[in-house]
């Protein structure tokens, strides 16, 4: 059974009591919690450190998207779900470049489009509303290959595809039975094929490029 606590950092009662109706009816045994200011969230994180964190940059206790950074840092175990009212390109890219590991949903979203968000946040799994994900991809629904991806092989770019989904060294190790330093080689060979230095970057070239499966950042 699913034992993932909820933290709730957002700063309108309707909106905490909507996603502990979501999270409740899913499943009563979850421990959904309100947190109203950066002091509380780090308090409960300290003693539950794989929560979910549930957040509204803009109807939080929150000064800068830096703030979320380091306190995910902080708590590496934990994962984050930003909701949104507005889609906003600058500040999806300014998050997504400080979080990588965030993943986004419109508060205007169905019921059913809330629900794939948290589960999927949830699971470690990648998630984009089709409006944040527009913004990433440069709005080109179209693309082209780039040169570079013919230097990838096989084995590279399912490591390139498990990277964007948000897998970490070990996982794909453990996934592809290799061992840490194979799958640390592989890393910096695609790293340097492909020109880019971080694995924000790599899921953006990857998105861009088709190299992933656009269905698995969004329902």
């Amino acid at each position: 059974m699913n034992t993932t606590n909820y933290l709730l950092a957002d700063n309108q009662d309707l909106s905490c009591l909507g996603f502990m109706y979501l999270i409740e009816q899913q499943n009563k045994q979850q421990k959904v919690v309100c947190v109203k200011t950066k002091a509380e969230l780090q308090g409960r994180l300290q003693t539950q450190p794989e929560s979910l964190v549930i957040f509204d940059f803009f109807s939080f206790d929150w000064d800068t998207v830096e703030e979320v950074s380091l306190i995910s840092k902080a708590f590496p175990a934990s994962k984050w779900l930003c909701i949104i009212e507005v889609v906003d390109e600058k500040f999806i890219h300014q998050l997504t470049k400080l979080l990588p590991e965030v993943n986004i949903e419109l508060k205007t979203g169905s019921k059913e489009e809330l629900l794939a968000a948290i589960n999927a946040s949830t699971q470690g799994k990648k998630y984009y509303c089709s409006e944040a994900l527009e913004i990433l991809l440069g709005n080109k629904k179209q693309h082209t290959e780039d040169k570079r991806i013919t230097q990838l092989t096989p084995t590279e770019r399912e490591i390139v595809q498990l990277l964007a989904q948000g897998k970490t060294t070990k996982d794909i190790a453990n996934e592809r039975h290799l061992s840490y330093h194979t799958v640390i080689t592989h890393r910096k060979n695609i790293f340097r094929k492909l020109e880019i230095n971080t694995v924000h970057e790599l899921t953006k070239y990857a998105l861009k490029n088709g190299l992933v499966d656009l269905t698995e950042y969004y329902i």
